[in-house]
This record gives C-alpha cells, sequence and structure tokens, in this order.
C-alpha cells in the first residue's frame, strides 16, 4: 500500500489526508450512515451486485438519498483499486448525511486471512446480550460501538470473535459474522426474526446449500455444545471453520460438510467477481 493511500469521496479521488468532511452534519455528529466491506480478488470486488442491493436497499431505509448506479459504483471502485494498486484485500463504500445530500467514501485495506487461520479455525467467546429485533438490524450502521466492544474483548481473551446471546439464551450472531452449526449433514443458522445481519455471505451459503441442506432455526446453547461442526461467515472471510467456543473445543480433524462448504464457496466466488478492470 503506498504511503499517500488514496481514497474516493464524492466521486473524486483525493489522498485519504485531504479527504475531508463537514463535522457539523448527521453523520459525524450521530453516526447517520451505513457502510459496505467488499472482499477484492484479482482487483476485482467480489459479489458487488449484491453488496449494491444491500446497500441501495438500507439507504432508503436510513432516508440517505442514493441512486449511484451498480456500474458507475463499479468504476469508482476500479478506480480507487488501481489509484492505489490494490490486487487483494477489501474496499469499504461508506454512505453518510452530509445535510441535504449524502456522502459516499471509497476506501480500501490490504485484508486477508491466512491459511493458517483456516487450519486452526476461529475461536469464539460468547457474550450475553439484552439485543432484540428492531429496525436497525438488517442494516450495517456507523452506529457500530456495540460490535466494536465486543471483537476487542474477544481478542484481549485469546479469541477471534465474540458471539452473541440473547436474554433467552438464543444464539444472534458474532460481533463481524454470521453464525451457523451442522448436525446431521444439515446447516442451520439463526433467523433474521432473532435479529441478526443478513450477511452477503450468509445468503449465498444459504443458496449454495440450498433448503435440505441449509435452514434458518434457532440455536440455543445446549445446540452450540451438541453441533457436529460449527463455522461462522461474513464477506472478506467466506466460510471460517470453529474450532472453540469458550471451553467447548470442536475437532477440526472430523468437520468435512465445513471443509466441503468452503471449497465450494470459493469456487462460487470465482464467476461472482466483476469484470477486470
Amino acid at each position: 500500500m503506498p504511503i499517500d493511500t488514496k481514497v474516493m469521496l464524492n466521486g473524486k479521488l483525493r489522498s485519504d489526508h485531504a479527504a475531508t468532511i463537514s463535522p457539523l452534519h448527521e453523520g459525524f455528529l450521530y453516526g447517520h450512515g451505513l457502510f459496505e466491506t467488499i472482499k477484492v480478488v484479482a482487483r476485482r470486488p467480489v459479489f458487488l451486485a449484491a453488496h449494491h442491493a444491500r446497500l441501495t436497499a438500507s439507504a432508503g431505509a436510513l432516508e440517505l438519498p442514493y441512486a449511484v448506479p451498480l456500474e458507475v459504483l463499479r468504476e469508482r471502485i476500479r478506480d480507487v483499486l488501481n489509484a492505489n494498486d490494490l490486487t487483494q484485500g477489501c474496499v469499504k463504500v461508506v454512505l453518510f448525511n452530509q445535510g441535504d445530500t449524502t456522502g459516499e467514501l471509497i476506501a480500501t485495506r490490504a485484508l486477508a486471512y491466512s491459511p493458517e487461520t483456516y487450519a486452526r479455525g476461529f475461536r469464539l467467546q460468547t457474550r450475553r446480550t439484552d439485543r432484540r429485533l428492531n429496525s436497525l438490524s438488517a442494516h450495517k450502521t456507523l452506529n457500530y460501538l456495540e460490535n466494536i466492544r465486543a471483537r476487542r474483548a474477544a481478542l484481549a481473551a485469546g479469541c477471534d470473535e465474540m458471539l452473541f446471546i440473547d436474554d433467552t439464551g438464543q444464539a444472534i450472531e458474532g460481533a463481524g459474522t454470521n453464525l451457523f452449526i451442522v448436525r446431521g449433514g444439515v446447516a442451520f443458522t439463526p433467523p433474521l426474526a432473532r435479529g441478526p445481519l443478513p450477511g452477503i455471505a450468509r445468503a449465498q451459503v444459504l443458496g449454495l446449500l440450498g433448503p435440505d441442506r441449509a435452514r434458518e432455526a434457532d440455536i440455543d446453547v445446549a445446540q452450540l455444545h451438541a453441533a457436529d461442526e460449527i463455522f461462522v461467515t461474513n464477506a472478506l472471510m467466506g466460510v471460517m471453520p470453529v474450532s472453540r467456543i469458550d471451553d467447548q473445543i470442536y475437532d477440526l480433524a472430523r468437520n468435512p460438510f465445513t471443509r466441503a462448504l468452503l471449497d465450494a464457496y470459493r469456487a462460487r466466488e470465482q464467476p461472482n467477481l466483476s469484470p477486470s478492470p
């Protein structure tokens, strides 16, 4: 990554230190905004159409006027990737209230999960929460403090991710991931009515497996402990095996379902890459 990192602010390429916004608008003062984090492979964004659809839908729900077509967003992302000479990593698209209009920021990061991380699996810590399904549950808003603090706490405890459990004992989601458990050759994930984000990777997994091998269902702590396999998903990691939740160990030498799914998911990513710049 060059020292002079480039971002795109409101359709114009700028150096990151020269990209300024007003501190007086609701986007900065109150977190009135949202974001999408998109995986980049071979300098091309993965599942961009799905991300654009969610971004547009969330913008409408949060009263952030946004009418940028998919092809225009693709061109903007291409320009930022080329300006930063980024081949592998991620791009973040942020929409925010800037008074009468909606601001758009596109930035990049060089980020990748190592083969060693997939081999050892994610270690999860559980945390009780009183979160409930609400009008913001389906959106990646800029009010992300609970998730940030939870993940930092998990890292401080030697784990990789925090898993939220509601006050009825049902799993919701990770701080930055969706949860799946496997029992009897079928994957289960908490229903959206329980309050998880409708993740892009989550939707891809459900579509890839089909209704016979993947279903929405409530998952309590006892079912976590009894699961044959567990994995988490998000747009950057795809499918990540889970090797531990609190003190419960899951044998990654015996997780054929997750390993096969991981390979299938990676294969699914390839035809969903945006056209080469």
